[in-house]
């Protein structure tokens, strides 16, 4: 067999070729080698994160601390949080925040537009920054857009700065309300 790596003579196995056990040999030294030095690294790794965390400081009337389970010892912990800031993150991580956003706009709708023209116009949709409100004719349309100035700001109060950027009319029958009883 040559040494450059070629076919080995007929008749002959890998196996009982002295060249590939010692590489064989060689290549599992190397890997447990290799194995000690990353479990000594992460050794030394682990021990200096203890020493880092470890405080022999009695705890202060600042610090949040627990009962440790099965021992007399008290742990530190961070500071709680608001319930709504959690909420919120939740909110956003899981992609809810724009269709809450929508919502909140449909329930908070006299006071974006005022109860006047809440009965002529309605919120269809926010999305990606966009509302869409519905007049339910073209003249209640055009007073809709000499208001827009105005509507943007109540909308800046209402559901927060920068949640509308645009706000575009479309004129049809509105559909989210129900016609005025005639009996009463």
């Amino acid at each position: 067999m040559s040494r450059s790596g070629g076919v080995p003579p007929s008749g002959k196995g890998r196996d009982d070729d002295p060249l590939a056990r010692d590489r064989k040999a060689g290549a599992v030294d190397r890997d447990i080698y290799v194995y000690n030095r990353r479990r000594r690294a992460q050794a030394r790794q682990r021990a200096q994160q203890d020493r880092e965390s470890f405080d022999p400081a009695p705890p202060t009337d600042d610090d949040w601390v627990v009962p440790e389970e099965d021992t007399d010892g008290l742990r530190r912990i961070g500071a709680p949080t608001r319930v709504s800031d959690t909420l919120s993150s939740y909110i956003e991580r899981r992609g809810w925040g724009e269709r809450l956003r929508g919502a909140n706009a449909w329930s908070r709708w006299d006071e974006i537009v005022g109860a006047d023209l809440a009965d002529r116009c309605e919120p269809v949709r926010l999305a990606g920054g966009s509302l869409v409100v519905r007049a339910e004719s073209q003249v209640w349309a055009t007073q809709l857009r000499y208001l827009l100035p105005q509507l943007r700001a109540n909308v800046d109060e209402v559901l927060g700065v920068g949640t509308v950027k645009d706000v575009r009319i479309v004129v049809g029958p509105l559909e989210g309300r129900t016609e005025p009883d005639e009996s009463g």
